[in-house]
């Protein structure tokens, strides 16, 4: 059985839980509708989650009609041509000096989604802000000049998080990081427009740098990709 839009389905969702495998061979992330045991999509990546590798994004009845690659800086068609980035350098580079492909491993790179911006390509700009007091708790002016002079609690690994990304003209989406150490996510999409993919883009650079799991530890310190 094919489909003539191998997106489809996971275009229609506006609900959605991804869960972060490790592996030393390749990292997957399996996409689930509420309430359902088998995955409507999947990306995977050869190698650990801190190799430079981007996904592939899989749907179907058996998850094999390739529907486009991401990494954590954005997603593109399977032709080739861009879907969007997701500007990881709180400011620090313009969003028209972020590719796509890049990855979440440079120097400019900030691990913090309150100064993200995902920019689909034809809508605004979506820029991140803590969603509930926890979060904001994490992720405040006062964390980020412990962190400056070297003094950054880690307890965000442990804790919830919820994050909105939204524009003016745009309800955005929200991302629910589940707390516990677990690499589990849950997604709400408000504005229909938004391309799932770049979502999903945003979702691979929070596992990338906002996730913490005794299985992620081992898998990296075994892992030949660590230093790459």
């Amino acid at each position: 059985m094919t489909t003539d839009n191998p997106l489809a389905a996971v275009q229609a969702l506006t609900a959605f839980t991804v869960t972060v495998g490790y592996h030393r061979d390749q990292t997957v992330l399996d996409i689930h509708q509420p309430g359902a045991e088998q995955p409507v999509a999947r990306m995977v990546k050869a190698g650990p989650i801190r190799a430079r590798a981007a996904y592939e994004l899989f749907t179907g009845p058996a998850l094999d009609q390739v529907a486009g690659q991401l990494s954590p800086s954005g997603a593109l068609h399977t032709d080739g041509t861009p879907v969007g980035v997701v500007n990881l350098s709180g400011g620090r580079v313009a969003d028209a000096g972020i590719h796509p492909m890049s990855g979440a491993r440079h120097s400019y790179v900030v691990a913090d989604p309150t100064v993200w911006r995902v920019v689909p390509a034809g809508l605004p700009p979506l820029v991140g802000h803590a969603a509930d007091r926890q979060t904001r708790f994490c992720f405040n002016r006062l964390t980020k000049l412990w962190e400056k002079v070297g003094f950054g609690i880690w307890v965000d690994a442990f804790i919830a998080l919820t994050f909105d990304f939204r524009a003016p003209d745009s309800a955005g989406f929200r991302v629910k990081r589940a707390g516990g150490g677990r690499a589990r996510f849950e997604v709400s999409v408000a504005d229909p427009r938004i391309d799932r993919r770049m979502v999903l883009a945003c979702l691979a650079a929070m596992a990338a740098l906002l996730t913490w799991t005794p299985r992620r530890e081992a898998v990296d310190a075994v892992s030949p990709f660590r230093r790459n």
